[in-house]
């Protein structure tokens, strides 16, 4: 999936529980959402050593003590785990395989439900993320 595809993902998840975690939580999550494809930037074997929970876990402590340095709420930090947790969930929907419990476990996962670069998909993610989040961010009554 993309990265707006990724965005969107998080986006459609999430938003139903503004309520409950916040605008500022939810939005936080979306950015985060590309955290996992921080491999493609540092050049190491895609989907390898960021598309796990143990990624999810040392970045979300990282964000923890970041965000208490920058006097931003700690709880916070959560919506990286929330944030990168996703990411696997629908990178695990793609024909690639890759092990989400590395180190622990190197099996390798893939439901092969769609292609990573399916741009209907990803797209369509992307919008119904989109209006979830403005409808949910508007308290349930969207503009329309």
């Amino acid at each position: 999936m993309n990265r707006p595809g990724h965005v969107g993902a998080t986006l459609l998840i999430l938003s139903p529980f503004i309520p409950r975690l916040g605008v500022e939580f939810v939005a936080l999550a979306a950015i985060f959402s590309m955290l996992p494809d921080v491999d493609l930037v540092l050049k190491v074997r895609h989907r390898e050593y960021t598309h796990n929970f143990t990624f999810a876990t040392i970045m979300t402590l990282l964000f923890f003590f970041l965000f208490r340095y920058w006097n931003i709420p700690e709880i916070l930090a959560l919506s990286v785990f929330a944030a990168v947790s996703i990411h696997i969930a629908v990178d695990a929907c793609t024909m690639q395989k890759f092990p989400p419990l590395f180190p622990f476990s190197r099996k390798r996962v893939a439901l092969r439900l769609f292609r990573s670069d399916n741009s209907v998909v990803s797209a369509g993610a992307f919008i119904l993320g989109s209006i979830a989040f403005v409808y949910f961010a508007g308290g349930g009554n969207a503009w329309w």
